[in-house]
């Protein structure tokens, strides 16, 4: 079973077709949404038996959503996805038979294609592009600094856990500036990716 961890800003109605595909799936036994704006949710979408709400005061930004969401779950494997694409649920079998930090990532030839020949494969360097949904076991976890913010959590998990490129997969979302998410594209969140990287140089 997986606990699916997803922060939103509501930027996407991408994530109203995400949880629809999420909901029912027999593999996903929760899905946790970190609700950094929750002034923009939708009405429809309200707790349920899987799917929890963390409504936050104010944005406390991707990466310490991510170490909240791996914080609050119950079950050992985890998903951590933008809310702005939608993946093919149909993968989670086989990210169970492999031990690791699998990736979709918005680099992979696959991306916009949607081709249906599903490989994994080691990555051997960073040729890949940004990670916009990854898979692995809650014990691999290691917290992501609390400095960094918006950007180089990908780049932390990679370093601390063997990764392998998920492909072949179908995968929807909306193309954006630099093939990044929708919300981190903001000029605001930008700068803050700038100030994340003298702290990555830092660590």
């Amino acid at each position: 079973m997986f606990s699916v961890i997803i922060p939103t800003m509501w930027c996407s109605n991408l994530i109203l077709k995400l949880l629809e595909v999420l909901k029912d799936n027999p593999l996903v036994g929760e899905i946790i949404l970190i609700d950094n704006d929750s002034s923009k949710r939708p009405p429809q979408i309200t707790p349920t038996s899987k799917l929890r709400i963390i409504e936050q005061e104010q944005n406390i930004y991707v990466n310490p959503a991510w170490n909240l969401g791996v914080q609050l779950s119950n079950y050992e494997n985890i998903c951590i996805s933008n809310d702005d694409l939608v993946w093919d649920v149909n993968i989670l079998p086989l990210i169970l038979e492999n031990i690791g930090l699998g990736i979709i990532g918005q680099g992979t030839s696959n991306y916009f294609e949607g081709e249906t020949e599903l490989s994994i494969t080691p990555i051997t360097e960073r040729n890949w592009g940004w990670g916009c949904c990854f898979f692995l076991q809650k014990q691999n976890w290691i917290p992501i600094p609390p400095q960094l913010l918006v950007a180089y959590g990908d780049d932390w998990l990679i370093s601390k856990i063997k990764p392998y490129q998920i492909s072949g997969t179908i995968l929807e979302t909306e193309p954006h500036p630099w093939g990044l998410s929708r919300t981190a594209s903001k000029s605001e969140f930008v700068k803050i990716s700038f100030k994340d990287e003298l702290e990555w140089n830092k660590l």
